[in-house]
């Protein structure tokens, strides 16, 4: 009956706080994976708005050498895996990409989203990223302004809202590491803190509530053997009022028992008076 009492008070405690673990460190990941996703894609969107800027000289220039050398200088990088430059109709004028085939539909796809939108602003952009493959990918419409426009040697007229689109992809596999590492340490934090709630919670239900259970279960197989009140192990008072009422009742008993042998010793005094 005592390890049926033991397992009903431990096991529904080790189920809620296990549940309750899991499901804080679900959240928390996803939370932590969003924010680290959309930080990636910030620096990514950020370093292409560099870039623009960087070759805006060189386009207004038409200095195609310049602008190929910086693309291609770029590319060079081991985390870049797509560089490319269009034109306003989506062509591709310069690429410094390494793997041609990577990237290549998801930029296809930005391309062709960003020429249906009827306006742009220095905000606009694509991005993406596709954990499944390992690459991230951003977008930048490449937009039209006034030293565009009035630029000498080459010319873009002032209602062209837009001169061309960059594309930068990079692999993702940092930030898959990153987010490996962090499963895999939340996964141990969340198995300590289990075996640390479930511990601290047994040791606590142990001293307060099974080694008292224990104490008043031996008290009361004493008292059921004829132990008076007087004579049974002191009590701790964890239980409180049970285990007060326990030994009102074995006073109680103690003193029938004793009222009864004094009427039993009374009528024998009487019948050894009357004979």
């Amino acid at each position: 009956m005592f390890d049926n009492l033991i397992a009903r008070a431990i096991v529904p405690v080790t189920i809620a706080v296990t549940g309750f673990v899991v499901f804080v460190c679900i959240l928390l990941y996803s939370f932590v994976k969003s924010d680290m996703t959309d930080e990636a894609l910030r620096n990514l969107n950020n370093c292409a708005d560099t870039v623009i800027k960087s070759t805006s000289y060189a386009m207004m220039e038409d200095d195609r050498h310049s602008i190929q050398n910086i693309v291609t200088n770029i590319g060079t990088r081991s985390n870049v895996e797509l560089i490319r430059i269009h034109d306003q109709n989506g062509k591709v004028q310069f690429s410094g990409q390494s793997k041609p085939e990577v990237h290549s539909d998801t930029v296809e796809a930005h391309i062709a989203e960003l020429l249906q939108a009827d306006r742009f602003t220095e905000e606009t952009a694509l991005r993406d990223i596709d954990h499944a493959n390992g690459n991230i990918t951003v977008t930048l419409p490449i937009l039209n302004g006034p030293s565009c426009s009035t630029a000498a040697c080459h010319f873009h007229a002032e209602d062209e809202p837009v001169l061309g689109f960059f594309s930068i992809g990079v692999s993702s596999e940092s930030l898959e590491k990153t987010l490996s590492v962090l499963r895999y340490r939340m996964m141990i934090f969340s198995i300590m803190v289990l075996f640390l709630t479930i511990g601290g919670v047994t040791a606590l239900l142990r001293m307060n509530l099974f080694l008292p259970i224990l104490r008043l279960t031996y008290n009361a197989e004493q008292a059921a053997q004829g132990v008076v009140e007087s004579d049974l192990p002191k009590s701790d008072h964890k239980l409180g009022k049970l285990n007060k009422d326990f030994r009102l009742l074995v006073k109680q008993r103690d003193q029938a028992l004793r009222d009864l042998q004094n009427m039993e010793t009374l009528d024998r005094n009487i019948d050894d008076g009357s004979r």
